[in-house]
């Protein structure tokens, strides 16, 4: 194979490279930001409509359809410059820099806008097929080019985003090429994407049984029947009515709680050195050398960001934005987490805190321990299947990861369909 050196690296011969202003497309507002703040404000937002793409929509590889806020079909024609459409590309130039999503022919809505920290952009698809495109701008060429013009002063942006993004080369095989590459990395999204909606529907199901025994209190009782409908007895609580046996306590009296710690050293990307992951309160937030806890533990957050449960069965380091749960109870501590009101145990003036004893002191029922037993067994053979989909998934991921930069600079090339 012959090679040559360019802008990109080195490519192969019969490759071009060309910038993305020469391959975007010849309609209007092909590449344009969100709407300035005063155009779009929080008072806009409703319940059904247009809706409208946030970096919390673009994550991992993946355009989220969901968490959106919405503005209706009067203000999005104000904002019609700002418009995203299925096959679009949309990137972060502001908070969260660098996030990259594609908006597939088959997404919920045929129209969105893009918010004021975004800008999208709409492909020549005769020059360049939009998801190789996508690819690109993910692949750490893509993000370095993408990235080089960002600003950490104040709020992390890039300065002058369109204008950045129409001067980044792009190295371009012919259209039928592209169209391979995409084809072998497409299904790595697929079957990532497949594992993600069965472990959605596991969720669900432990939720519903959690739901069904605990708080309808339709758990089996000794003859196989729903308790509560088949005259179970029930007595008088602080919390109200509960089966007759069961205690009303503070969680603390089935878990143990700890905080986390901050790390030594952290490295923002996963290498040879940094290989544990390091925890945040609501995801992980870089990778480090040590690890604190190599254990079953629910980890929640104790500063910042709070809701979001995370379940960790292997070696990792909890931050100090975090607090550590363990319990003999997994299964059903988890779900009770789920269900707890963190607002109102907000102790914070400037940032959202909570304290170990705030999570102790809340009061949960506890069933007796046979039935808390069967419950632990049925989810967590549940969950079994949970993790074995993660596991793959980072497998996928990691694959991914390795192909991507050498399929962008033709170090592997893919056989052409005749």
């Amino acid at each position: 194979m012959s090679l040559k050196q360019s802008k990109v690296g080195v490519i192969p011969s019969e490759w071009e490279v060309e910038i993305i202003d020469n391959l975007k497309s010849t309609e209007r507002n092909s590449i344009s930001m969100g709407p300035f703040g005063s155009k779009i404000k929080k008072e806009n937002f409703i319940d059904q409509g247009v809706p409208v793409i946030r970096g919390i929509n673009l994550k991992n590889f993946k355009f989220h359809e969901d968490d959106f806020v919405f503005v209706s079909e009067e203000k999005a024609e104000e904002l019609k410059a700002s418009w995203v459409k299925q096959k679009d590309i949309v990137i972060t130039h502001r908070g969260t820099l660098g996030q990259v999503g594609y908006v597939p022919e088959k997404s919920k809505y045929k129209k969105y806008i893009v918010s004021q920290s975004g800008m999208k952009l709409s492909c020549n698809e005769e020059k360049v097929i939009s998801k190789y495109l996508y690819y690109y701008l993910n692949s750490r060429v893509g993000q370095y080019f993408l990235l080089m013009n960002k600003s950490q002063v104040g709020v992390p942006a890039i300065a002058q985003a369109s204008t950045s993004l129409k001067k980044i080369p792009v190295p371009l095989p012919s259209l039928e090429e592209q169209k391979a590459i995409v084809n072998n990395l497409s299904p790595l999204d697929e079957k990532i994407e497949t594992n993600n909606q069965i472990n959605e529907k596991i969720e669900k199901m432990a939720q519903a049984i959690f739901k069904h025994w605990f708080v309808d209190f339709e758990f089996p009782n000794e003859k196989g029947k729903a308790y509560k409908s088949s005259g179970g007895e029930m007595v008088e609580s602080e919390i109200g009515l509960i089966p007759k046996g069961w205690e009303v306590e503070g969680l603390g009296k089935i878990i143990e709680i700890s905080s986390g710690k901050r790390p030594k050293e952290k490295s923002p990307e996963l290498n040879k050195e940094f290989t544990f992951p390091l925890v945040g309160a609501s995801s992980i937030m870089g990778f480090v050398k040590e690890y604190n806890y190599n254990e079953p533990i629910l980890v929640i957050g104790r500063v910042g960001t709070h809701g979001v449960i995370q379940r960790f069965q292997k070696k990792i380091w909890a931050s100090d934005n975090t607090l550590v749960i363990k319990s003999r109870y997994y299964e059903y501590v988890y779900q009770v987490l789920s269900t707890i009101d963190y607002k109102s145990l907000n102790r914070g003036s400037t940032q959202p805190l909570i304290t170990q004893t705030d999570i102790k002191n809340q009061k949960i029922i506890i069933p007796n321990i046979n039935l808390l037993g069967k419950f632990e067994e049925t989810v967590r053979s549940l969950f079994e299947l949970v993790n074995k989909n993660n596991i793959e998934n980072k497998a996928l991921s990691s694959t991914r990861y390795s192909l991507l930069p050498k399929l962008m600079s033709g170090e592997i090339r893919v056989p052409l369909e005749n």
